[in-house]
């Protein structure tokens, strides 16, 4: 559509005024001088860039910051009611201001794809072909069976993206022994509970405010359309989360002397689509680190860090946008695993 242009009607007509003397034409996005000259944006900057420093009009020196553009209404009304004439279709009486309109919408002879475009259709050609091609076109006609597997190929794309993240995260323990990969499928063990309760101040020798534990079972009878149920990847039965939907914290069982690094997480949001956390590090109540993540409702997500050195690990989830169909606003948020160093 880029190529498609069009000619003034009765230029000879138009007011000097209006022209740009660079190039002789009505303005194009006027841009006007210090000196007061008004020229088409792209014809005074290119002037500019090719190395001349002075106002084309009266020489006065001249720099790209002093180019300001036309503001007046009155000036831009005037070009925007300039009369032209599509050159590709030939239709006559189109004010330049509404151009871009005739070609994106009306031009018969604009480019435009195949309304199968999103199910991979790569038919594009003049608007005034796209019935015909629409009579054969065989992505449209199996556009039920296309869409299933395009969005299938989607949901196959993010499982690769979160096995990928998954590797590495365990790459990354098998090469430094000394991280410490928390989960929370012991506690079904030590618990003999498949509902939920407070997670135990000192689980895997840490202190935990206000965090919590649930088992799947849990879930998936109470909870099924919650985004709880895609936290329990991988065969874990068992996920950490936010008591209340407010902030939780881990930290170091002596802050004087024990300090944790965090390397990664696994997350996702329980209720909300695009569940802000603000997760903050700190070492002797003093901020060390700073982060916000976005967690999804529909997937769990792998979260990497290189916090090192702090006692104190805080969760704050901020806010969030309401899923369709979910009557809930709380911002609870799982934890599948976590990983110290």
């Amino acid at each position: 559509m880029s190529n498609i242009q069009y000619e003034y009607v009765d230029e000879s007509l138009i007011d000097e005024n209006y022209k740009c003397i660079i190039c002789k034409e009505p303005l194009i996005n006027p841009t006007v001088t210090p000196c007061d000259h008004t020229y088409c944006q792209k014809c005074i900057e290119h002037w500019l860039n090719e190395g001349y420093s002075a106002c084309p009009s009266c020489r006065h020196i001249l720099s790209m910051n002093d180019l300001k553009p036309v503001s007046t209404r009155l000036i831009l009304n005037i070009l925007d009611r300039l009369i032209v004439k599509c050159s590709e279709c030939g239709q006559n009486g189109i004010q330049r201001g509404n151009f871009n309109d005739h070609l994106t919408k009306l031009c018969p002879k604009g480019t435009i794809f195949c309304s199968a475009f999103d199910i991979k259709c790569p038919w594009s050609g003049p608007r005034e072909q796209l019935d015909n091609h629409l009579n054969t076109c065989n992505y449209e006609k199996l556009r039920s069976v296309l869409t299933h597997l395009v969005n299938k190929n989607r949901q196959l794309e993010e499982q690769i993206h979160t096995l990928t993240n998954q590797v590495q995260t365990l790459q990354s323990i098998v090469q430094s022994p000394t991280r410490h990969l928390i989960t929370f499928d012991k506690l079904f063990e030590i618990e003999k509970r498949t509902d939920s309760g407070i997670l135990s101040e000192l689980y895997e020798g840490l202190i935990w405010n206000n965090v919590w534990y649930m088992h799947e079972q849990w879930v998936r009878t109470n909870h099924a359309l919650s985004g709880w149920k895609n936290a329990y990847t991988n065969g874990h039965i068992c996920v950490a989360f936010n008591g209340k939907g407010s902030s939780m914290s881990i930290c170091s069982r002596r802050k004087e002397i024990d300090t944790f690094s965090l390397v990664s997480f696994e997350a996702t949001a329980a209720w909300l689509d695009n569940l802000h956390i603000n997760i903050i590090g700190r070492r002797l109540k003093q901020e060390l680190y700073s982060k916000t993540i976005v967690l999804q409702f529909d997937n769990s997500q792998i979260f990497y860090f290189d916090w090192k050195n702090m006692d104190e690990l805080q969760f704050i989830p901020v806010s969030g946008k309401e899923h369709p169909g979910i009557p809930y606003t709380d911002k609870y948020f799982a934890i599948t695993w976590i990983l110290l160093g």
